[in-house]
């Protein structure tokens, strides 16, 4: 009988998670988890079924600690809470965001990509409606909301993250995303104002 690992399913897990955070993705093997827990490469193949469901695990952790991030207080309104941290998120994990986000067909969903979409809708949106600088929008407007910032964040979280636009602290960032949210939502509050004098008025 062979003898049992030491090693557990979460050590694996977890051992990958940080090559790939200090180093990328591109350096992810069974060698360098083994070289990670100072074992063999059995524990990999003992715990994990392949390298799909590996990277499964670890996209998963990565969405987690994004969200984590972009529910941070740090400015007192929530919406700008989750743009700011999509930033810093870039920023300070750069292996995890690349990890994320290159080279990733968005038609193919996963579980990860399932978790990331139903946070967005769901409790993203749920945090905005009670954000006081977004009051008057319904649910359509603040997914629109939603929807360009996101363009919007992301651009600016990729362009970070590969160092092309500096300064990247936390104070530029801040200021950016406070200008351009501003204007979206002056633009979503106008045009649920025009849509609403639409329906009042007589035809």
């Amino acid at each position: 009988m062979p003898a049992k690992s030491s090693f557990t399913r979460d050590m694996v897990i977890e051992a990958a998670f940080k090559i790939v955070r200090a180093r990328g993705r591109n350096k992810l093997s069974a060698r360098a988890i083994a070289r990670e827990l100072n074992g063999s490469t059995m524990p990999l193949y003992s715990n994990i079924k392949s390298m799909k469901e590996l990277d499964r695990e670890l996209r998963e952790k990565a969405i987690n600690l994004l969200l984590t991030y972009q529910t941070t207080p740090r400015t007192g309104l929530t919406f700008f809470d989750m743009g700011l941290g999509y930033v810093l998120f870039a920023r300070n994990e750069k292996n995890l965001f690349r990890f994320l986000f290159e080279g990733n067909d968005p038609r193919k969903q996963n579980s990860a990509g399932k978790t990331l979409e139903e946070f967005a809708l769901k409790n993203l949106i749920e945090k905005m409606k009670t954000d006081p600088i977004l009051e008057g929008l319904d649910e359509q407007r603040l997914e629109s909301v939603l929807t360009k910032m996101w363009i919007f964040t992301h651009g600016l979280a990729c362009l970070i993250n590969n160092k092309a636009l500096l300064p990247d602290d936390e104070t530029y960032i801040r200021g950016i995303l406070e200008e351009t949210g501003l204007s979206v939502i002056r633009g979503e509050k106008a045009i649920a104002q025009r849509n609403a004098a639409e329906v009042s008025s007589p035809v």
